[in-house]
């Protein structure tokens, strides 16, 4: 594996990650190879990640100790930076026309460390796309405050996306805040988010809490010019959405000036996509071990340098999951639930199928010769995501 693929890797990463030094597109191509070992290995959700392992994964000469410290000088580098890479990853997945792209944006924490983190919705996963790592409390000048780091997050993750990709923002109710929307609303973005159905609403003169606004069972009903908190009167579209097999109802605020591009139904669909990426925080916490990983300095700023470099890892994996190989080998390896669960009756995830072609003998092979593929074709400027696939129908705007 090593062999093969350290070559494909280095020279994607001249063609595609040019900004980045020499030095780092090297480290970066040796640790992505390291993340793919430790994947290979099928290790169980117990299993916890060391320095130390990745360290001997990495397919660089030397001894142990060597390598080891050429990891540590790695993750201390400050050139590994978000906007690099958020615009080397866009630039690989996401073809370059104008086009809506659904974003899911989430918070995690591996011990003292939190990351936010920016995911295209793909296969049951999220393709992570942009991560910034930081610890309580704030020590940064610039990050004043929670509400500040997540709006700068937003916007360099904005700012690194190819100039005609439009994000649509889809996150819970841990984002619906009145001074977001507002943010937005001056910035032009477009965002789906879940909003907490005590909060104070006027609806046609009449002040209300959000939660009660009508709901019929699963249909989707728009309640437009919604003017969200009592005191910002941040004006929105209101889509309420009830099943019964759900615990609560769903209150999505969407922009008023996007209400031709993000129609009731669309955005219902959208919104039942935003667990894909709690699915694939456990895929880094338990697969890869990431829940175990223990730093002792500089923590968040070397977790997030980790996650970054594991960023590229988990999207070839995953593609390689879905692929046509993939499927084959779920065929054979997979026993499907005899009641669907969650609209599938699928048991193996994308990452599980790339985990087992990893790391079988019968497809190794196989599965080797189409990360070549697709590393090839990102070489090449063909876009690893097909359109279709993730950005919601063209449109010519507001």
């Amino acid at each position: 594996m090593k062999a093969e693929l350290l070559p494909a890797l280095l020279e994607l990463l001249g063609a595609r990650f040019a900004p980045l030094t020499k030095p780092i597109r090297k480290n970066l191509a040796a640790l992505s190879v390291a993340f793919l070992q430790v994947l290979s290995s099928v290790r169980s959700g117990n299993g916890k990640l060391s320095l130390a392992a990745l360290a001997r994964a990495l397919p660089t000469p030397g001894t142990a100790h060597a390598r080891e410290k050429r990891l540590h000088r790695f993750l201390r580098n400050p050139r590994l930076d978000f906007r690099t890479m958020t615009s080397a990853l866009a630039t690989i997945l996401l073809a370059s026309r104008k086009r809506f792209c659904p974003l899911l944006l989430d918070q995690t924490k591996s011990g003292p460390a939190q990351a936010l983190m920016a995911a295209i919705p793909y296969a049951g996963r999220a393709l992570p796309l942009a991560c910034y790592a930081f610890a309580y409390p704030l020590s940064e000048p610039n990050l004043g405050s929670q509400n500040q780091l997540e709006h700068l997050f937003l916007l360099d993750t904005e700012a690194s996306l190819p100039s005609r990709v439009i994000p649509v923002w889809i996150a819970d109710r841990a984002y619906a805040r009145s001074l977001l929307l507002e943010q937005s609303e001056r910035e032009g973005r477009l965002y789906i988010l879940r909003g907490r159905k005590g909060t104070l609403i006027t609806y046609q003169g009449r002040r209300m809490k959000l939660g009660q606004l009508p709901a019929l069972p699963r249909q989707a009903i728009r309640y437009e010019n919604v003017l969200y908190h009592a005191h910002r009167q941040v004006a929105a579209d209101v889509i309420v959405y009830h099943d019964p097999s759900y615990q609560e109802c769903w209150h999505l605020l969407v922009p008023v000036a996007f209400r031709k591009v993000l129609e009731a139904e669309e955005v219902i669909a959208l919104y039942r996509e935003r667990m894909q990426i709690e699915q694939s925080f456990r895929d880094f916490k338990t697969h890869l071990g990431l829940r175990g990983l223990k730093l002792q300095q500089e923590i968040a700023s070397r977790m997030g340098r980790l996650l970054l470099a594991f960023c590229l890892a988990y999207v070839l994996c995953i593609l390689l999951g879905e692929s046509p190989l993939g499927e084959e080998a779920r065929k054979v390896w997979e026993h499907p639930r005899l009641r669907p669960r969650h609209g599938t009756t699928r048991t193996l995830s994308a990452l599980s199928v790339a985990m087992i072609l990893l790391s079988h003998p019968a497809w190794v092979r196989r599965s080797m010769a189409l990360l070549l593929k697709i590393i090839g074709g990102a070489i090449a400027g063909r876009p690893l995501l097909s359109p279709t696939l993730v950005y919601l129908p063209p449109t010519s705007g507001p």
